[in-house]
């Protein structure tokens, strides 16, 4: 899916963003979106946890382009890591799959206890 369906996506199930990731220029946000994982991750562990949470493109969408902000604290951090569980579980419930909200738990906190580094070093990528 290209950010621009992710977007209206987002919008449908009202996802929970920052408000400039509504008025974001395209070009931002996919600079932005890597998928999900971290950059600094092997290729294989991306892979993986990429195809285990691919229902939740939308969700790794607003993550990204959080982590990708370069006003960084710890506050807004752990801000991005909560939106990502909610935005997971409306994602997962959206497409009547509530099982799932509990992947969107897991993520969250897995993004707070070991996703600080990736968070202090996340930016847009340069596409030029």
């Amino acid at each position: 899916m290209n950010v621009i369906s992710l977007r209206e996506f987002c919008d449908e199930i009202h996802a929970s963003a920052p408000p400039e990731f509504w008025t974001a220029p395209l070009d931002v946000l996919e600079r932005a979106y890597n998928g999900i994982g971290p950059e600094n991750w092997p290729g294989w562990a991306r892979k993986m946890v990429s195809f285990l949470l691919r229902p939740f493109s939308a969700a790794a969408l607003i993550h990204d382009f959080e982590f990708s902000d370069p006003h960084k604290s710890f506050g807004r951090f752990t801000d991005a890591n909560c939106r990502l569980a909610v935005n997971i579980a409306k994602e997962a419930v959206y497409n009547r799959h509530a099982r799932y909200i509990f992947a969107g738990v897991v993520a969250g906190v897995v993004c707070e206890l070991f996703g600080w580094k990736a968070y202090q070093e996340g930016r847009l990528r340069d596409d030029r």
